[in-house]
């Protein structure tokens, strides 16, 4: 089993003549098929001009390289209708927020692991409540672009014996933007602003920690559409979110609407 970020940065190797013929850039994951379909071994800045390598034409994933019968096996993406069209969906899975099919939001994708002899996900992990938590292949139903969706009601009991040691997903990103927005748009100082903060921690026991943590990370973020809050306020598109806002979403549905249209940085 191999995580990408360990497959991503290994050479690529012809073994005809023995040559490097490229550094694996990026990997091209097949949502419908659970699966990694292909390698891009040349990155441009327009993707549509990248060479590739199809996982069915590789010999071997190893902790060295990456292995492939002859140098004929790259191809080009505008020439591969195929690869174009996974491409254009954009699924990279890691980054994604995990959703229960009951509807609850319970960690963020961390890191993918694929199966270097099948080519398909084995499994995901996922950081909730500080912790790494993992889920098997088989219980993914759906690997989206914004939501990977799982079969259980609550946090798999799996739990990686690690902690997760990035930074919080509630730290707030951009400080001096917040005390500018606590200051100059709700006319209130950086003290009263902090306590609104800490207040959307104490929205109720109907979100779980994750979803507390999730609300504190839309602090200074903006959505791409009008959003209507729970108490029939409008989050205007281009908005910079404000806690006060924030205290205004008490649905999950609300919740999951502002985090599927949050702008990405």
């Amino acid at each position: 089993m191999k995580k990408t970020k360990v497959i991503i940065g290994l050479r690529v190797i012809s073994i005809s003549d023995g040559t490097q013929i490229g550094v694996v850039k990026d990997l091209v994951l097949n949502p419908q098929g659970k699966s990694l379909d292909f390698i891009i071994i040349d990155q441009p800045s327009d993707y549509f001009g990248a060479k590739v390598v199809s996982f069915t034409d590789i010999l071997g994933i190893g902790e060295f390289a990456i292995t492939v019968p002859h140098q004929g096996v790259i191809q080009d993406v505008a020439q591969n209708t195929e690869i174009q069209n996974l491409l254009k969906q954009d699924i990279r899975v890691i980054g994604t927020k995990v959703l229960t099919k009951k509807g609850q939001l319970i960690g963020e994708v961390k890191e993918i692991i694929i199966d270097e002899e099948t080519g398909y996900i084995a499994s995901c992990l996922f950081e909730s409540e500080g912790q790494m938590q993992k889920i098997e292949a088989e219980k993914i139903i759906t690997l989206g672009k914004e939501l990977l969706i799982i079969e259980g009601e609550s946090i798999p009991q799996d739990a990686v014996n690690s902690k997760f040691n990035d930074e919080p997903i509630s730290q707030i990103e951009n400080p001096d933007l917040l005390q500018n927005i606590a200051e100059n748009e709700d006319g209130i100082g950086t003290e009263d602003f902090i306590e609104k903060v800490d207040a959307v921690e104490e929205l109720g026991a109907d979100f779980n920690l994750f979803e507390q943590r999730q609300l504190q990370y839309f602090i200074s973020k903006k959505v791409e559409k009008d959003i209507i809050l729970d108490n029939g306020d409008i989050l205007r598109a281009g908005e910079y979110i404000t806690p006060e806002m924030v205290t205004h979403i008490k649905t999950r549905s609300t919740l999951m609407e502002v985090t599927s249209h949050l702008q990405k940085n």
